[in-house]
C-alpha cells in the first residue's frame, strides 16, 4: 500500500512490541565483492523503529556496519562496503530492531559466501 504521506503510520502498522522483520537477504556486487546489497523488510510498523546491520566473520570480527535511527521505510535496499582485505570467505549478516522505549524486539541472522577481489 503506498502511502501519499511517508511519515503517517500506515493503517495497517503495529505497535512496537509486535514489529518484526520479514526478509533480510544479502549479495555481493558482480564487479566488486567488497561491495555487499542488503535487501531487509520489516512488518507495517505505527512508531519508527531504529535499526543495526552488522557484517561479521565466523570469529565475531565486525567487517561492516550500519545504524539506521527511527526509519520511515519498511522496505530497504542498501549497499555496506566490507573492509579491506575482507572479501572472501562466510560472513554473517545480523540485524536488530529496537525502539529506545522497549530495547530489542526482533533480531535476525543469515550467512553468506564472500568472493575474492579480481586484481
Amino acid at each position: 500500500m503506498s502511502r501519499i504521506n511517508p511519515y503517517q503510520a500506515p493503517e495497517d502498522g503495529l505497535p512496537p512490541a509486535e514489529v518484526r522483520f520479514t526478509e533480510l537477504r544479502a549479495e555481493t556486487w558482480p564487479d566488486n565483492p567488497r561491495r555487499v546489497r542488503i535487501h531487509l523488510t520489516t512488518t507495517p510498523f505505527l512508531e519508527r523503529p531504529d535499526i543495526e546491520v552488522v557484517i561479521a566473520r565466523p570469529s565475531g570480527e565486525k567487517v561492516s556496519s550500519i545504524d539506521i535511527i527511527e526509519t520511515i521505510e519498511n522496505q530497504m535496499t542498501f549497499t555496506m562496503h566490507l573492509k579491506e582485505g575482507s572479501a572472501s570467505g562466510t560472513f554473517t549478516v545480523r540485524a536488530s530492531l529496537s525502539y529506545q522505549s522497549i530495547g530489542l524486539v526482533d533480531q535476525r541472522s543469515i550467512s553468506f559466501e564472500g568472493a575474492e577481489t579480481a586484481v
